[in-house]
């Protein structure tokens, strides 16, 4: 059996390229409705959420507060992970269905629904160069509902949601 010196080299070179990653796309534009998101500080308690109130498919982008700040309403109380962030909001839900919420932030997110978390039943990101980072989707019921974030290494985040088809 004759050594071939070079076929290593060769083999290893072709196992890099088959198995590198793609480049990353880069982004020129924003994704609507992102350009534009209405912003408005999140709320620190239940009763400051019913005040911080949006629609679906309406962007928004939230001041979050420190964790330990926020009296979230499912989460358990108190400090928080060191130097995270979070808050509250709420939106209603004109008819049920399956409901995409979208985030500029990976972030922990629930959805209050007659006071209990809602059960997610996808998650994910958005497609490239949509903006979203994570998304979460719930089968939500009619009605108002409880927005809430925390865990967030950023003091803002931007929250989209959406019906799925």
């Amino acid at each position: 059996m004759r050594f071939v010196p070079w076929l290593p080299v060769l083999l290893l070179t072709g196992c890099a390229s088959a198995t590198a990653p793609p480049a990353q796309q880069a982004c020129t534009t924003v994704a609507e409705p992102w350009k534009a998101p209405r912003t408005a500080d999140s709320a620190r308690d239940a009763a400051g959420a019913a005040k911080v109130h949006f629609a679906i498919g309406e962007a928004m982008r939230f001041t979050l507060h420190p964790d330990g700040e926020v009296a979230y309403r499912t989460l358990p109380q108190g400090e928080g992970e060191a130097k995270s962030f979070g808050g509250m909001a709420s939106f209603t839900v004109e008819r049920p269905g399956t409901y995409s919420v979208g985030l500029s932030e990976p972030i922990w997110i629930d959805v209050v629904e007659d006071g209990k978390p809602a059960q997610s039943i996808r998650f994910g990101t958005g497609a490239a160069c949509s903006g979203i980072r994570k998304a979460v989707t719930f089968n939500l019921a009619a009605g108002e509902h409880g927005l809430e974030l925390s865990g967030s290494t950023e003091r803002e985040v931007a929250v989209l949601i959406t019906p799925v088809p």
